[in-house]
């Protein structure tokens, strides 16, 4: 026991001392580089890096013990000639049979409305009406005024037949006179200013009866009658507009449908050209889809395709009826109009909607997934699952595509199982786990 403590005891001394001489040697050190500062900046920075450096490869020691080799799954599919189709999908909004926004011609005090949201109406019925006293003054004056001219005319129309037949009979009494005065003269019997006198009676009547035939025909009228006529005549087209423009401010459903708008209320002041309603025709739906110039080219009106209404979770009967032959400056695409069969109440205008159809692209074929080809440097690749397990790059010459399916040429064969997925984690001679096919290719 006395040994023991002995050995603590000396141990202790030894320790002491030995803290003294590192003192000494810390302070002897501190000096030093107090006078050597740069020196002293050099030997922090390389501590720092020895200790950052030391922490960094335990670290790193103690990673890479702990991981593990990570092998890569994939679902893999065995080539074989197969017919190839082409889907077209068909992506857009039902619109109705017409929507129809409803505004006034002319501004005006709304004095009724008779139709509401949610109202069905049919063409004809009365939406709204505007205040007609002014409207019907003026109206009843430039009808007042028409009949004034009208009559003018009729009694313009009398007094030209009369004195057109006055003068008929006034020459030809005159133009008797002379002649009879001229065989008179020739025996003597009369003067010559006899004869002079008869003769000047007969031009003056036949000047009075050629200012009235002489005069230009309009639609078989003579100026002096066809000028009041058409003065009435303009007299009736004014009275017809204000007419019309009565008839026009009773507002009027334009066709059947729904009022899915309303802003109008009686007793407010309606300027010209407000919206005032909207009608939305339901009875019949259609799907208008935009379509690349391949997709245009295979379809044609008259072909049936079942559409989705997502929001219904329903699928309606439907019918292409019109594939634009020009392709629109803005979308670079075509249109394409799908009519739908409105089979219930649920589909309504605006609701999302897409169909698709099939189109075989070749009788037999070797295809791929495009996502399982890598193109580098121009040329593209596929990988195939080896009996070793592992993946194996192929150069691959393409044929025909769609927009999922790609065709293989030459690089590959049928039997071949091609990887269809994490393309772009391999790299030649990679082990991989194999899954077998997706589930969707089941």
């Amino acid at each position: 026991m006395d040994g023991l403590s002995n050995f603590f005891k000396n141990f202790l001394q030894y320790v002491k001392k030995s803290l003294v001489q590192i003192q000494n040697v810390f302070f002897r050190l501190k000096d030093y580089l107090q006078d050597n500062k740069p020196l002293a900046f050099l030997c922090i920075i390389l501590a720092g890096f020895l200790f950052f450096s030391g922490v960094r490869h335990l670290q790193t020691n103690s990673v890479s013990a702990d991981r593990k080799p990570v092998v890569i799954e994939v679902h893999t599919k065995v080539l074989a000639e197969e017919p190839m189709y082409k889907t077209v999908t068909l992506f857009g909004q039902t619109n109705a049979a017409a929507k129809i926004v409803v505004v006034n011609k002319y501004a005006g005090m709304i004095t009724e409305v008779h139709r509401d949201l949610g109202d069905k109406v049919s063409a004809g019925d009365v939406l709204a009406q505007q205040d007609l006293k002014d409207i019907n003054i003026q109206v009843n004056r430039a009808e007042a005024d028409y009949k004034s001219y009208d009559a003018y005319t009729e009694r313009y129309d009398a007094t030209f037949n009369s004195n057109y037949q006055k003068y008929i009979s006034e020459y030809n009494l005159k133009k008797t006179n002379f002649d009879r005065y001229t065989e008179l003269f020739k025996k003597g019997a009369v003067s010559k200013l006899a004869l002079d006198e008869a003769e000047q009676q007969m031009l003056s009547a036949k000047a009075n009866l050629d200012s009235l035939t002489s005069q230009k025909l309009y639609e078989g009228k003579p100026a002096y009658v066809a000028e009041r006529a058409q003065r009435a005549e303009q007299r009736r087209n004014s009275m017809l507009l204000l007419e019309n423009q009565r008839e026009d401010m009773t507002i009027r459903a334009p066709r059947d449908g729904v009022i899915t708008f309303r802003n109008a209320e009686a007793g407010s002041y309606a300027q010209a050209g407000s919206h005032l309603f909207t009608i939305v025709d339901n009875s019949s739906l259609h799907l208008d889809c935009q379509v690349s110039e391949y997709d245009a080219a295979l379809l044609k009106t008259g072909e049936t395709v079942s559409v989705l209404v997502e929001s219904l979770g329903k699928k309606y009967p439907g019918k292409i009826t019109f594939v634009s032959p020009d392709k629109s400056k803005e979308t670079k695409n075509y249109l394409v109009r799908v009519a739908l069969d409105k089979a219930d109440g649920q589909l309504k205008s605006g609701m999302f909607a897409k169909g698709s159809l099939r189109f075989l692209q070749k009788d037999k074929a070797l295809f791929i997934n495009r996502s399982a080809v890598l193109e580098l440097n121009g040329k593209q690749y596929a990988f195939v699952l080896g009996e070793d397990k592992k993946a194996h790059r192929k150069i691959i010459q393409p044929g025909i595509r769609n927009t999922e399916e790609l065709e293989i040429v030459s690089g590959l064969k049928a039997g071949d199982k091609v990887i269809t997925d994490n393309v772009s984690r391999l790299r030649e001679g990679l082990e991989v786990t194999d899954l077998g096919k997706k589930d969707e290719e089941k």
